[in-house]
């Protein structure tokens, strides 16, 4: 067997590996909504939507953490495959892990009463400490993974991303038939971050050490992290965090309406993006290793999007109303004429999902932050207009994700044009 099949079929087993690994996570997403709002309903889940949302804005911000993991872990591990740079300056893993999650629980604890009481309400405060201590625990979880990424090893960070969605499905239920409250249904949330972290520290610790360290300093390791964080930030602001966000201007709103619109928004766009928060290591890693024809890629995986935007809409048009009334009851059907359209806004922050590896994988840091910040900076606008809430939820998500695709796909095309100057004037 050649080496180029050899690789072929690495990189079809990792896409399987990853993939299937990304259906667990977005079923038991799926799951935990649906048992959640059906026991609990509608005005309860919405509490409990809430809080889901809180912390996995901050999972997402954490994600930028990921990101540049992989990129810095990626990089040294193509160096030391041709010749380590002598007294090169490098940063110890675990180190930079401990400091990362020290500031993280230093941020909650000075921040909290700013935003707590609005999100969660003044009989709901207790939320605030499980949400710090799975803040915490994920940014472990996510330089773990972006170690994985960065060293190909897919199979393990498949198991990351499974046993996470399975394990807190598991533990969801068994609160929910024990009858316990929101706090209980809160530690549930959090606790598979450290189990499953533990978990694959012990299955894959050998593979883990050739990335002890990463190239670089302290300071450029935390400046780039933060560039990072800040367009994840952005990211999970239209994403996980968008109820939250909506919960902040939603004064009068009915409750019920409310939280049947934001069981729309959440189902809607897990099947697109899912799977490509899923994927976002690996298209990191594939972008960076495609350098010479990364344009042709970038528009293969666009292409990809749109169709499957397309085809999930059709099949919301058909089916979506008669499914929801059929799950959740009479009251959601209040948010029908938003199903469709809410699909193609999720389509739209897909799009994000695929160019923004792209830009990061040239190390374009500030036009990957670029883009994000100003697709939520839009997007929070929008949120602010005097118009109904789900006028103001489809703008958001449609107007904000088209202008960071262009600044993005900008960012491709003219770093490209520049690799090619480059090579022009090598050759010539």
């Amino acid at each position: 067997m050649s080496e180029s099949t050899g690789s072929g079929r690495r990189g079809k087993l990792s896409i399987l590996l990853i993939g299937g690994a990304a259906v667990v996570a977005g079923v038991s997403g799926y799951l935990v909504t649906l048992a959640v709002a059906q026991q609990a309903g509608l005005a309860a889940y919405s509490v409990f939507a809430v809080f889901w949302a809180v912390l996995y804005f901050i999972v997402g911000c954490l994600f930028g953490l990921q990101q540049e993991m992989t990129r810095a872990v990626s990089a040294r591990t193509r160096a030391l495959a041709t010749a380590e740079v002598p007294g090169q300056p490098r940063v110890p893993v675990p180190k930079f892990v401990l400091l990362a999650a020290g500031i993280v629980g230093i941020a909650i604890a000075v921040s909290f009463p700013l935003w707590a009481l609005p999100a969660f309400g003044a009989s709901q405060l207790g939320l605030v400490l499980p949400l710090a201590v799975g803040a915490v625990a994920c940014v472990a979880v996510a330089s773990l993974s972006g170690v994985l990424s960065g060293l190909g090893l897919w199979a393990d960070l498949a198991l990351i991303v499974g046993l996470d969605g399975a394990l807190r499905l598991a533990a969801v239920l068994s609160v929910l038939a024990l009858g316990g409250d929101q706090t209980w249904l809160a530690w549930a949330v959090i606790a598979p971050f450290p189990i499953t972290m533990g978990t694959v520290l012990v299955v894959a610790r050998k593979r883990l050490a050739l990335a002890r360290y990463v190239d670089g300093t302290y300071r450029s390791l935390l400046w780039n992290s933060s560039r990072t964080m800040l367009a994840a930030a952005a990211m999970a602001a239209m994403v996980t965090g968008f109820p939250a966000l909506l919960a902040l201007f939603a004064d009068g709103v009915d409750r019920a309406y409310f939280g049947a619109l934001i069981l729309a928004i959440t189902l809607l766009r897990a099947p697109l993006l899912v799977p490509l928060t899923a994927f976002q290591s690996y298209l990191l890693v594939f972008f960076a290793s495609r350098e010479a024809n990364i344009i042709r890629a970038l528009v293969l995986f666009l292409t990809v999007v749109a169709i499957g935007t397309a085809v999930f809409a059709g099949m919301t048009a058909l089916w979506g109303e008669q499914v929801f009334v059929w799950l959740f009851g009479v009251t959601v059907r209040q948010v029908s004429d938003l199903l469709v359209p809410l699909v193609f806004a999720s389509g739209m922050i897909a799009g994000l999902f695929v160019t923004g590896p792209a830009v990061l994988s040239r190390d374009s840091h500030t036009a990957y932050t670029a883009g994000w910040v100003v697709a939520a900076v839009i997007a929070m606008g929008a949120v602010l207009m005097p118009w109904a809430i789900g006028d103001r939820v489809i703008a958001a998500l449609v107007i904000g994700p088209a202008a960071g695709l262009f600044i993005h796909i900008t960012a491709v095309v003219r770093t490209s044009a520049q690799r090619r100057d480059r090579l022009s004037r090598d050759v010539s």
